[in-house]
């Protein structure tokens, strides 16, 4: 049972003005009282309703999407059989960093060139390390006998050792393993992000241009706002953009920053497609997500403006409670103007000087609903 009392419009006597001499009964009086003890236990604060000065803004939908830098998709370049996988799903890489390795597909007749050109390559580096050993041989005993050796035959021999130096030294770069190695290729992350799930496992084979993978950076979105003429209009007289995420324990409002004014219209519905750009550091926003910009203009007015925590919505009309006296209360219903995502200008339904209640809003319609 909640602490409750209604003030019920009643007959002293019942039946005075019931004509058709039926029962008499009141309906739920607007009024209802909330004791101190249960306005201390719901922690029900009020505050006074001003006049302030409100920035005309305009509420328009938006889609999160990713920035340009921010995502990153993983093909083959080539048919081949997924060998290792080296970053798991939601772990964050670096750009340049290995993400699988694949063993390239060839078929019989381009698998028998291959073998015959390691063999190939195979011969011409026996053959240079052969001339490397009979030009140091060479070499050696000519500068043993150096005193009675014509200078001629040692300066020749010297060229030709260096000649066979530089010959070994450019096979010695580049090993056997790398040569029989070369069907293996490395999937490597173009960004800093982090790994979404992959759609092929280990062993599979994966075709030329078939997606891996997908990596995403959200530390900065983009936001693409829908508007339309009337909207895109306020552009020129714009102070800020602001929007909040969808997780109700996020408290921030988010600054976003103009990228992209609308570049064409969309023939269906005849909105403008515009870009902003967003710093998103947490991660509240998702690609894909939906949410609500508030563009604010320069265009300042003196109008009664409440808190939009304070509104509640009782049988489908917006409402404000009023602080009548300490534990009397009572239900108003409003008709509300403009809102900038904080704050909503009533029309008509309260005045400047009276006390609604910002804070247990829904403590207080729960208790007038069980009046």
């Amino acid at each position: 049972l909640l602490p409750t009392a209604t003030y019920n419009t009643a007959a002293a006597h019942g039946g005075e003005n019931d004509e058709a001499g039926g029962k008499s009964g009141g309906a739920p009086s607007g009024t209802f009282i909330v004791e101190k003890e249960s306005q201390f236990l719901f922690n029900v604060l009020t505050q006074n309703i001003k006049t302030g000065q409100f920035n005309q803004s305009t509420q328009v939908l938006a889609t999160v999407v990713a920035s340009p830098q921010g995502r990153a998709v993983i093909q083959s370049p080539q048919t081949g059989r997924l060998i290792t996988l080296k970053a798991t799903p939601g772990q964050t890489v670096g750009a340049g960093q290995v993400i699988a390795v694949v063993e390239q597909t060839i078929d019989a007749g381009t698998q028998s060139s291959i073998i015959a050109q390691n063999s190939d390559w195979k011969a011409k580096r026996n053959e240079v390390e052969a001339q490397y050993t009979a030009a140091k041989i060479q070499y050696d005993r000519l500068m043993k006998i150096e005193d009675i050796a014509a200078k001629k035959d040692v300066t020749e021999a010297k060229a030709r050792l260096e000649q066979a130096e530089k010959n070994r030294a450019l096979y010695q770069n580049i090993p056997l393993q790398k040569v029989e190695g070369a069907k293996y290729f490395n999937l490597i992350s173009p960004i800093t992000g982090i790994v979404g799930n992959y759609n092929y496992s280990v062993g599979s084979y994966i075709n030329s241009g078939e997606i891996l993978l997908e990596i995403t950076n959200l530390n900065k979105v983009y936001v693409e706002a829908q508007s339309f003429t009337t909207d895109v209009n306020q552009l020129k007289d714009l102070v800020g953009v602001t929007a909040s995420s969808n997780n109700k324990n996020d408290t921030t409002v988010y600054q976003l920053k103009l990228i992209s004014a609308a570049q064409e219209v969309n023939a269906a519905n005849q909105s403008q497609k515009i870009i902003f750009e967003i710093l998103n550091p947490k991660g509240q926003f998702k690609i894909g997500e939906s949410i609500n910009l508030y563009l604010s203009s320069k265009n300042v007015s003196a109008q009664i403006i409440v808190p939009n925590n304070a509104i509640a919505e009782v049988n489908g009309k917006a409402v404000l409670f009023v602080k009548d006296k300490a534990e009397q209360y009572s239900i108003s219903y409003i008709s509300m103007g403009a809102s900038n995502g904080k704050y909503t200008t009533i029309i008509k339904g309260v005045e400047e000087g009276e006390k609604i209640v910002t804070t247990g809003v829904y403590q207080m319609k729960t208790i007038y609903l069980n009046q």
